[in-house]
């Protein structure tokens, strides 16, 4: 277990990923045979086989699982059929931390393996169904625009981590964001485009230090798995943590701000900086905030609030409030 968990293999258990859009997909998309290229224990030839497919082909970089060997991070054999695949999660940082090898990093931006797998899946040319880290929506891979549909799966499909994931429908062919449906589930959210339009980039304009134990202003930056303890600002002392004691310059979770704003002010400040946080998250359906690990106890899944579009919202606050 430790070496599979190092290598960033979570072997997929449960069918929650393969939902009725995402089976759709993979009929439509005429190929008889199902190809995965990190097939780990065949849990998704499982699943498929389950719905009425019989014609299987899997490689794996583990020699003891039985499949062709074949490491998929390096290049991906082209072969008939639709990939469908749960390729390996593992960042960068986390590998480097490990003593790993990081030569699957040399000549890419790209910082978690799966990243990577993805850019093997598409150079394979086939139609593809991938489960990966939910991340993916925020993150900086170059070809989104060949992707049919993202499907987020809020019910835990893996039995070793708790890791937030979604589904990747790709057809391969260039078009627009818009074009391109985020679904929870079964439930159309909205498309890729109007995601995109809703990103906030701080301006740098107003002088907002994080992680200052002198800060007036609280930052809960995690959803609890109490649904009433969502993410939101607030006055210090209508925090139960000791801030003194655990508050630490790499602090993402709780942390204090410093932002010079009167105290006659401060009670507006916090309201409207609540409400705009409020809003994001309606109108995104909470897709633009980082996904975090776990659900509420209302099985909706958790969220994390970076300091980024904190800084961007409190930019905002702050010329609404003093203007």
């Amino acid at each position: 277990m430790k070496e599979k968990v190092e290598r960033g293999q979570f072997y997929t258990v449960e069918d929650y990923w393969l939902t009725d859009r995402v089976l759709k997909f993979i009929k439509d998309s005429g190929e008889k045979t199902i190809y995965d290229p990190f097939a780990g224990t065949g849990e998704i030839f499982s699943a498929l086989r389950e719905k009425g497919y019989s014609s299987f082909f899997g490689l794996d970089v583990d020699e003891e699982l039985g499949w062709e060997i074949n490491d998929s991070l390096v290049n991906i054999p082209k072969k008939e059929g639709i990939i469908v695949t749960n390729p390996p999660y593992l960042a960068k940082q986390s590998a480097s931390r490990k003593g790993l090898n990081l030569d699957y990093f040399k000549g890419t931006t790209y910082d978690d393996l799966y990243l990577i797998a993805i850019e093997r899946v598409l150079e394979a040319g086939n139609k593809s169904v991938l489960i990966v880290p939910e991340s993916f929506i925020n993150s900086n891979f170059k070809d989104k625009d060949r992707l049919s549909s993202i499907t987020i799966i809020e019910e835990n499909p893996f039995v070793d981590t708790e890791c937030p994931v979604c589904v990747l429908s790709f057809d391969g062919r260039k078009k627009g964001f818009s074009e391109i449906g985020i679904y929870k589930g079964e439930n159309y959210l909205l498309n890729l485009e109007e995601l995109e339009k809703m990103r906030l980039t701080p301006k740098r304009s107003v002088k907002i230090k994080f992680n200052d134990i002198d800060g007036w202003l609280a930052l809960r930056a995690v959803d609890s798995t109490d649904p009433k303890r969502k993410i939101s600002f607030s006055f210090r002392e209508e925090l139960d943590y000791d801030f003194n004691k655990r508050l630490k310059v790499s602090s993402r979770h709780m942390t204090l701000i410093d932002i010079k704003v009167d105290e006659e002010l401060r009670e507006a400040f916090i309201e409207k900086a609540n409400k705009r946080l409020e809003e994001i998250r309606e109108k995104s359906n909470d897709v633009l905030l980082t996904p975090f690990k776990g659900n509420r106890k209302d099985g909706v899944r958790r969220r994390r609030l970076d300091f980024k579009t904190a800084r961007a919202i409190l930019e905002e606050t702050y010329r609404e409030v003093l203007k």
